[in-house]
């Protein structure tokens, strides 16, 4: 595991998290409360961190186009649209992990990353 690339990967989804939810906090009426939430789990060999947020939800019509580079739903200059794309590559290609998203338009998004705990490359 390079910790560097792995730390990239969660600022990115916190950073991504936050503005998602700051961003509905600005549109929501009276009562809305910005919130995150991060969890992990251990998983048989693998390890599982979930990065939620009550943000507004990813839309259906981009959900299948938000690992492509430049792919960015913020205004111009607020984003370059490679951080999903970079942690997508991080993770996958790698690390030999996996990323799903579990996203409700209007509610959510979670990020689930998932780990393996040691690699064919790791020593014993």
């Amino acid at each position: 595991m390079v910790p560097q690339d792995i730390s990239r990967v969660f600022l990115n989804m916190l950073n991504n998290a936050c503005y998602a939810a700051h961003q509905r906090a600005q549109e929501a009426k009276e009562g809305f409360t910005p919130t995150l939430w991060v969890s992990t789990k251990d998983v048989s060999d693998q390890v599982q961190i979930g990065i939620k947020d009550n943000g507004a939800g990813i839309p259906e019509e981009i959900l299948n186009k938000i690992f492509e580079p430049f792919m960015t739903t913020k205004p111009s200059g607020s984003g370059t649209g490679l951080g999903l794309s970079i942690s997508y590559e991080i993770i996958v290609d790698e690390h030999q992990g996996q990323i799903d998203v579990d996203t409700q338009e209007g509610e959510y998004t979670e990020f689930i990353i998932t780990l393996p705990k040691s690699s064919e490359t790791d020593s014993d």
